[in-house]
């Protein structure tokens, strides 16, 4: 037999190919191998939120940071007196509102003295008629009854009238006194972003901002690689996919530690990919070509170590490869 498959090479290359495409098909059901995956975790974007020179960078390049710890300021002159002025018009606002207040008050003083002026000279016009009646009183005096009547009934409207306005004053003034507040409490918050710190502990990544800069709202400044949520991430040709669980075992090699196996579990599943790089980046986009050979879509597949090797530390984006059996 053997000499016969000798005989005939073509038919032994054959066969030894079809062997190994065999034990390739019997493998990949049982295995899920890639050595394109990484090392990742959790990475905080520092960025602007106001603008102004930097006036203080804290730390520096690749430097361990505790949640809290000052990173870096943005001149805070202007914003200060921003508040100042802030703070005077809210103080102006108020006392408009106490003037306001003052002239409602005697608004009311002087409708109510209208209103007895006006009861009084109605009396007295009822009392000129009972006497205009008997004749004990001559025409021209009730003339002057109806006249101070009509007199008295159009200062109580004048007085009302003033009342309203100086109500609606009072309104105007409350609105304005809304708004310095608002303006104040948004003076206090861009003061307060001319000082940024750590949101929490992690390592500095190298950043390019220097102590002068100018800075738009926007403008990132620096990034934090925290510790939190350290795993692999995986790329795994989707033929894998529908055998692939969350809480499979996984064996792992790190670029940065590459003689040491470590033991994993898989952790978490990517739904889906963005088909062009230009879809939106909140959607990975895993590249499918390597070195002009297009390959099966892969998914990120996301891999968390049992224990982080210890004294390992952590190379945000160094390589790794992974191995998933089913």
């Amino acid at each position: 037999m053997l000499s016969r498959l000798v005989r005939h090479p073509i038919s032994l290359i054959v066969g030894v190919i079809l062997g190994l495409f065999a034990a390739y098909e019997i493998c990949v059901r049982f295995f899920a191998y890639t050595g394109d995956a990484y090392v990742n975790s959790d990475i905080v974007v520092l960025a602007s939120e106001i603008e102004g020179p930097v006036s203080k960078l804290a730390v520096q390049n690749n430097q361990a940071v505790a949640a809290d710890q000052l990173l870096f300021e943005i001149e805070r002159t202007p914003y200060a007196l921003k508040v100042q002025e802030t703070q005077a018009a809210l103080s102006t606002a108020r006392a408009n509102l106490d003037l306001a207040q003052d002239e409602v008050s005697a608004a009311k003083a002087a409708v109510t003295s209208a209103q007895a002026v006006l009861t009084n000279a109605q009396d007295q016009l009822v009392r000129v008629k009972a006497l205009e009646k008997d004749g004990y009183s001559p025409e021209a005096t009730l003339d002057v009854s109806i006249r101070d009547v009509a007199t008295a009934g159009a200062n109580v409207s004048a007085a009302e009238a003033q009342l309203a306005v100086s109500v609606r004053r009072v309104t105007v003034a409350q609105a304005a006194i809304a708004s310095a507040e608002a303006a104040l409490a948004k003076a206090k918050y861009d003061l307060s972003k001319t000082v940024v710190n750590a949101p929490e502990a992690g390592r500095v990544a190298p950043f390019v901002t220097r102590v002068g800069d100018y800075l738009r709202p926007g403008s990132e400044v620096l990034a934090i690689v925290t510790d939190r949520r350290r795993r692999v991430v995986a790329n795994i040709s989707e033929r894998h996919l529908a055998r692939i669980k969350v809480g499979q075992r996984a064996l792992l090699t790190l670029g940065s530690d590459p003689w040491a196996l470590h033991w994993g579990r898989v952790s978490g599943i990517a739904v889906g990919v963005a088909r062009t790089p230009s879809n939106p980046q909140v959607i990975p986009y895993v590249e499918p070509t390597t070195d002009w050979v297009r390959l099966p879509r892969r998914f990120p597949v996301e891999v968390t170590l049992d224990h982080w090797p210890e004294g390992l530390g952590l190379f945000n984006g160094a390589d790794a490869r992974v191995l998933i059996w089913f």
